[in-house]
């Protein structure tokens, strides 16, 4: 495991390298969706390839970010990684082009534990848990609509995004990106239970 990983580090630099990374195919698209879980202060962000692409066993993630668009009131406890190991990397609170509002960034440090991907079905990546007093309030950032993308007033960079190498795709090796939220708010109880058994 530990060449494969040396080996798909080789190639994302290669991609980065020759830009190919910066131009993302959204026919190769990557959905994320942020829902509460059975414990109605728990929340789970989650990934899903879009109906494009049916990713290999042989994928490795290279790149990622979730930026999560709240109340500026807003605290979390227990982060706990289950897919790709996240961090909180940036906070930024009440800008000028949201004054009401936080954007709080996790982001990808290592695929550990590796993230896998599963054609339609959803990979959890991370939980957290916030006060039953922010239900409805925790959304994840639109990189097209946000009044704080980027440009803006801080100079920072929030913002959704995942970069995934499939070496076991038919054809050759595939590059995966994020391409959009296929749900932005954390509205409907989700049963941990039917993940735990897949």
């Amino acid at each position: 495991m530990k060449t494969f990983a040396t080996f798909a580090a080789i190639i994302f630099s290669f991609f980065f390298a020759a830009g190919f990374v910066a131009a993302q195919d959204t026919q190769n698209g990557l959905e994320f969706k942020i829902q509460l879980l059975d414990n109605a202060n728990t929340y789970g962000v989650f990934v899903k390839p879009d109906q494009t692409i049916v990713p290999s066993r042989k994928t490795q993630t290279g790149s990622g970010q979730v930026t999560l668009v709240v109340p500026t009131d807003f605290e979390y406890d227990n982060l706990k990684n289950v897919s790709g190991t996240w961090v909180e990397n940036a906070r930024v609170d009440g800008p000028v082009e949201a004054a009401d509002k936080s954007y709080v960034s996790f982001g990808f440090v290592v695929d550990n534990p590796r993230i896998q991907l599963f054609p339609t079905e959803e990979t959890l990546l991370f939980t957290f848990t916030a006060d039953a007093a922010f239900a409805g309030q925790v959304e994840l950032f639109d990189n097209e609509n946000d009044p704080f993308m980027t440009p803006n007033s801080y100079g920072s960079n929030p913002g959704n995004d995942l970069g995934v190498i499939d070496l076991g795709a038919k054809g050759g090796m595939v590059y995966y990106a994020y391409a959009r939220n296929y749900s932005t708010e954390a509205e409907e109880l989700h049963n941990l239970s039917t993940l735990a058994s897949k």
